[in-house]
């Protein structure tokens, strides 16, 4: 990431981080560093994509809902295993199940889970806690419990159980052989997927979702693995932009 923004500021892009949107300003946007002028704006915002959108009137309709990922490290030594092993997709859901991914110094790592979380940076603890995201998050999660176009309470009771090492490496074992819950003991920093819900069928978006005019793009959904084809989903978005314009 370090290298992408300094090929970027390379070509005299200003890349501002710790910067809050706060709002549109007309052309442009309000942010916690001051108001922003813009001939057009990209939303790539994830966690909050879908309440930058409402702000120039798209977006209606959808609601990002987040889910915590955690993964658990091996202590055993680089090589142990060689190439990742996904297990066949659930495609009623748009999470990979559990798997194994070998990190960039070659270890292990098992996961990832898809907690169910209470707001949209519920990363651990109560930090960066918002009452009002609370509560719209954990009423749209209630309502899903009651009646919802997928099987969200078999995934929230299914991730939940996820939280104790032995279940995470025993779904794990089944990839493979030899996998010893004495190896898996290290948690990782969690991530947050932006996943996005329709909430009028009540159901997942499956696919990537963009909206926009000739103002403005808005990237509502960007599926897993969103990193993996980030430069060629990149193109397609600035070739909608650029059409959009036309």
């Amino acid at each position: 990431m370090r290298a992408f923004g300094d090929e970027a500021r390379g070509l005299g892009v200003e890349v501002l981080t710790g910067v809050r949107h706060l709002g549109r300003a007309g052309a442009g946007i309000r942010t916690s560093a001051g108001a922003m002028d813009a001939g057009y704006t990209i939303n790539c915002a994830g966690l909050y994509a879908d309440a930058v959108a409402r702000d120039f009137g798209f977006g209606e309709g959808y609601r990002i809902l987040p889910f915590k990922g955690l993964y658990l490290y091996s202590s055993e030594p680089s090589g142990a295993f060689r190439t990742n092993l996904y297990p066949v997709p659930d495609l009623r859901n748009p999470f990979l199940g559990v798997h194994f991914t070998v990190t960039v110094d070659g270890r292990a790592k098992i996961g990832p889970t898809a907690l169910p979380c209470y707001w949209r940076e519920n990363y651990a603890g109560v930090g960066r806690f918002r009452a009002r995201e609370f509560a719209s998050v954990l009423g749209t999660e209630a309502r899903l419990m009651l009646r919802a176009g997928f099987d969200f309470r078999g995934i929230a009771l299914s991730e939940t159980r996820k939280r104790f090492r032995r279940t995470l490496v025993s779904q794990a074992g089944r990839l493979a052989t030899n996998v010893r819950l004495s190896d898996y003991t290290h948690w990782g920093h969690p991530g947050i997927r932006a996943q996005l819900l329709d909430v009028r069928h009540r159901t997942l978006v499956m696919d990537f979702l963009v909206q926009g005019d000739e103002r403005s793009l808005h990237v509502l959904n960007a599926v897993s693995p969103a990193f993996t084809c980030s430069i060629p989903f990149a193109r397609h978005v600035v070739e909608m932009a650029e059409r959009s314009q036309s």
